[in-house]
C-alpha cells in the first residue's frame, strides 16, 4: 500500500497550492473547524521557522496549514484509513515541506524573470473558490470566517499567497512551453505501447525445494573452514541478527474494563471505580483469575482468568507494555489506560532477554545457506529439463496441470492457479496482455533479459533460456503476441502527442526546480525535519 501511496504522493502534493488547501479543508472538515492541530510528533507551535529558503522564512503555520491539508487529502482519498503513523511511513512531513521550499523557488524564479500577476487575477481566483461562495456566489463574510477559522490567515495574506501561487504557475507555464513532441517520437510512443505479448510460465521457485535439500554435517564443516564460508556465515548473522535475540518476555493476566477514549467523565470514574474495587479484592486475597473471569470485559481472555500468556516488546498497546515489563513477578499493577480502557495486569512470571552468540549458530547458519543454494541447483536444474521437453513438442499446461481453487483456508484465494496435487511443485499460469518495453512480467517479476526475449520472439515460440527471477527458475512459451498497428495510428496520434509532450513538461518542471534548489540556501528548522546540512 505504502508503495502505491509514493507512487502517487507527488501528484497530491506536487504544488501546495493555497486556494486548494482551503478546499479541502472545508471539504473534509467542515466550515468552522479548526482540523489538526498536531503534525504526529506533538505540538509545534514553539519553533519559530519551518525552513529558510535563501534568507526568507516558511512559517510553521504555513507548513503546519499545507501538511493538514495533504493529510485530510490522502485520508479522502483512502477513506479515512490513511493515519498519522502512516504519514510518517510516506515521509509526508518531508513532502510537504520539500513542496513548499520549491514552490517558494519558483515563486522567486517568476519574480526575477519579470512574471507579474495583475490584482484582477487573484481577485477572479479567490472569488471562484466554492469554499468562499454562498449559493453559487462569492460571499465576503463567508470569505473571511473560512480564512479565520480554516487556516487562521487575514485576508491579505491570503490574497498574498494566491498572488504567490498565480506566480508559480505562470513559471510552470512558461517552462512546459519549450515542451515539443517530434512525429518519431509519438510513433515510437504508440509502437511501444502497442507492443504487446502475454506469456505460458512455469516458475519453479526454489524455496518449494528447500524441503528437498540436504547438507551433511561433513559439507557444513569444510564450508565453515573456508574464507569464503566464514565470512558469508557472519554477514548472515549480522544481517539476520535478530533471529537469535529474544527480548526480555513476561507472562500475565489482566482484567480489563472498557470506556472509550471520549467517554464522559462520568463513564470514566464508574470505570475505575469498578477496577480499583476488583484490585481491592486482590489485594485482600481474591484470586486473580476468578475476579478476571467475573468482570473482565476482554473476551479473549476473560474465560482463561485474563490469561494473556508470554509476550515481549511491540506486542500489546504501549502503556500495557510499560507497565507489564515494569512489573517483577508476581507484582500487580496499578490501574493502567489504554484505547480500550482500564486494565489491572498481573506478571506471573518473567523469561530474560538471551542473545545467542555467532559461536552458538554458525552450524545452524552454514546448514542454512548450504541448503538454500541446493535447493536453487535443485530448482535451475528442474527448469532445465521442462524447457528441453517444451522444446521437444511438451506442453507446458500438459506437464502442469493447474486446477482452479476456492477458498480452502490455506491462503489460495478463490479463482487462484494452484497444483493439481501436493507433490506438484509448480503450475502452469498464463499471463495477461504486457507491454514488452516494460522488464515488468506478470505473475514472474521484473527481468531485462525476459524482456528483451519476448521482444524478439512470435506467438507459440518457446523462449530458448531459463530465466533466473525473484528466486525462481521461470520456463516461458508466447501465448500471445500483439504486435502495433501502424495503420491505426493517425486516429491516436493527437492522444499520444499529448502524452508525450506532457511527460516532457514534467521532466523540463522538475528539472528546473532542481537546478533552482541546487543553487538555492535551504535550511529546515532542525527541531521538525531530520538534521540535514543546509543546500547551497
Amino acid at each position: 500500500m505504502l508503495d502505491k501511496l509514493r507512487e502517487n504522493s507527488r501528484s497530491i502534493g506536487t504544488y501546495i497550492i493555497f486556494g486548494a488547501i482551503i478546499v479541502v479543508f472545508v471539504a473534509y472538515f467542515g466550515q468552522g473547524s479548526a482540523g489538526f492541530t498536531t503534525m504526529g510528533d506533538g505540538e509545534v507551535s514553539d519553533a519559530s521557522y519551518a525552513a529558510k529558503v535563501n534568507g526568507e522564512e516558511i512559517s510553521v503555520r504555513e507548513f503546519q496549514t499545507a501538511y493538514n491539508s495533504m493529510l485530510a487529502a490522502y485520508q479522502q482519498q483512502m477513506g479515512g484509513q490513511f493515519d498519522e503513523k502512516m504519514a510518517e511511513q510516506l515521509g509526508l512531513k518531508e513532502n510537504v515541506i520539500d513542496r513548499l521550499v520549491e514552490r517558494r523557488l519558483l515563486v522567486e524564479a517568476a519574480e526575477a524573470s519579470g512574471i507579474a500577476v495583475a490584482d484582477a487575477d487573484v481577485t477572479k481566483a479567490i472569488r471562484e473558490i466554492p469554499a468562499f461562495q454562498k449559493d453559487g456566489q462569492f460571499d465576503f463574510a463567508t470569505y473571511k470566517i473560512v480564512l479565520a477559522n480554516s487556516v487562521g490567515m487575514t485576508p491579505a495574506k491570503f490574497e498574498e499567497e494566491v498572488r504567490a501561487d498565480l506566480l508559480r504557475e505562470k513559471m510552470v507555464q512558461q517552462i512546459r512551453q519549450a515542451a515539443k513532441a517530434t512525429d518519431e517520437e509519438i510513433r515510437e510512443e504508440y509502437r511501444k505501447d502497442n507492443d504487446k505479448a502475454s506469456l505460458t510460465v512455469v516458475r519453479f521457485a526454489a524455496p518449494a525445494f528447500f524441503d528437498k535439500s540436504k547438507a551433511t554435517d561433513e559439507e557444513v564443516k569444510a564450508f565453515l573452514a573456508t574464507d569464503e564460508g566464514k565470512k558469508a556465515v557472519e554477514t548472515e548473522y549480522r544481517a539476520k541478527s535478530f533471529r537469535f535475540k529474544q527480548p526480555k518476555r513476561v507472562q500475565a493476566q489482566h482484567i480489563l474494563v472498557k470506556v472509550a477514549e471520549d467517554a464522559p467523565e462520568a463513564d470514566v470514574a464508574a470505570a475505575k471505580a469498578k477496577l480499583e474495587e476488583a484490585k481491592k479484592q486482590v489485594e485482600g486475597g481474591a484470586d486473580f483469575g476468578e475476579i478476571a473471569r467475573q468482570i473482565s470485559e476482554d473476551p479473549g481472555s476473560k474465560e482463561k482468568g485474563g490469561d494473556l500468556g508470554f509476550f515481549g516488546p511491540g506486542t500489546m498497546a504501549k502503556p500495557f507494555e510499560e507497565a507489564a515489563m515494569a512489573l517483577e513477578k508476581g507484582q500487580m499493577s496499578d490501574l493502567v489506560r489504554t484505547r480500550f480502557g482500564f486494565h489491572l495486569i498481573k506478571v506471573n512470571d518473567i523469561t530474560a532477554p538471551k542473545e545467542q552468540q555467532l559461536e552458538e549458530v554458525q552450524d545452524q547458519l552454514a546448514q542454512e545457506m548450504l541448503r538454500k543454494r541446493k535447493a536453487r541447483e535443485m530448482a535451475e536444474k528442474k527448469a532445465q529439463e521442462v524447457l528441453a521437453q517444451v522444446q521437444a513438442g511438451k506442453s507446458l499446461q500438459d506437464l502442469f496441470p493447474a486446477a482452479h481453487s476456492e477458498d480452502d483456508g490455506h491462503g489460495h484465494a478463490p479463482g487462484q492457479p494452484m497444483p493439481v496435487d501436493k507433490d506438484q511443485l509448480a503450475v502452469a499460469e498464463t499471463t495477461e496482455l504486457f507491454s514488452v518495453e516494460s522488464e515488468y512480467v506478470p505473475r514472474v517479476g521484473v527481468s531485462a533479459d525476459l524482456a528483451k526475449a519476448v521482444q524478439d520472439a512470435d506467438e507459440g515460440a518457446v523462449l530458448p533460456q531459463v530465466f533466473d527471477v525473484s528466486d525462481a527458475f521461470v520456463v516461458a512459451v508466447v501465448a500471445d503476441r500483439v504486435k502495433p498497428d501502424m495503420e491505426a495510428f493517425e486516429t491516436k496520434a493527437q492522444d499520444y502527442r499529448q502524452r508525450v509532450v506532457a511527460r516532457k513538461e514534467a521532466t523540463l518542471v522538475q528539472d528546473f526546480t532542481t537546478k533552482l534548489r541546487e543553487k538555492a540556501k535551504v535550511e529546515k528548522n532542525p527541531s521538525l525535519f531530520a538534521a540535514a546540512p543546509a543546500q547551497g
